[in-house]
């Protein structure tokens, strides 16, 4: 059975106001997913530097994720997607469909989000907040002070569901469980 977990992540706007933030559901599914999207980005080298167009950023779209302002779920956003860079760093992005704005989050190490899935408790939710994993921050940080107000409106969060990467049109998002065949 694959574990499974909510990622809350910051939401950093130019025009301020830390209490935007990202919700998405991670499981085992998820995470092997982060992992074959981060193959498909090649890494930056000096053959593919003097190119004119070099590929280094995935974008995916990323629609069962939750934008929040404060407690309200904000519905006025457009494009939710998460994008993965050729240096193994992830953040996720959409835009504000009546400023036009960019919403995004501080970029944060893919393989350092799977290393957390596989070691911390099933369930725990993660808070990320400035890039930084906040879950051991003490209360009175300011990491700490954001984990707080953000669980004052914890039941407001929507109900478990396996998480998807929307990556191809039409395509079934959930895949059936598998049958090993052992050739012993």
């Amino acid at each position: 059975m694959s574990r499974q977990r909510h990622v809350v992540m910051q939401v950093v706007k130019r025009s301020g106001g830390s209490t935007h933030h990202v919700e998405f559901v991670m499981d085992d599914t998820f995470a092997e997913r982060l992992k074959q999207l981060r193959s498909l980005v090649p890494p930056l080298n000096s053959l593919n530097k003097q190119r004119d167009l070099v590929i280094d950023k995935v974008r995916v779209r990323m629609p069962s994720a939750v934008w929040r302002y404060g407690s309200d779920i904000d519905s006025q956003v457009d494009g939710s997607c998460i994008v993965i860079a050729s240096e193994g760093y992830f953040n996720c992005g959409a835009k504000d469909r009546k400023t036009k704005e960019k919403l995004v989050t501080y970029t944060f190490p893919i393989a350092r989000l799977i290393e957390l899935h596989l070691e911390r408790p099933a369930g725990e939710t993660f808070y990320i907040r400035d890039g930084v994993f906040t879950n051991d921050e003490p209360a009175e940080s300011a990491a700490g002070r954001w984990v707080a107000s953000l669980h004052e409106h914890e039941e407001m969060r929507p109900p478990e569901a396996s998480s998807d990467f929307d990556t191809l049109q039409g395509a079934p998002l959930r895949s059936e469980p598998s049958r090993t065949v052992s050739l012993n």
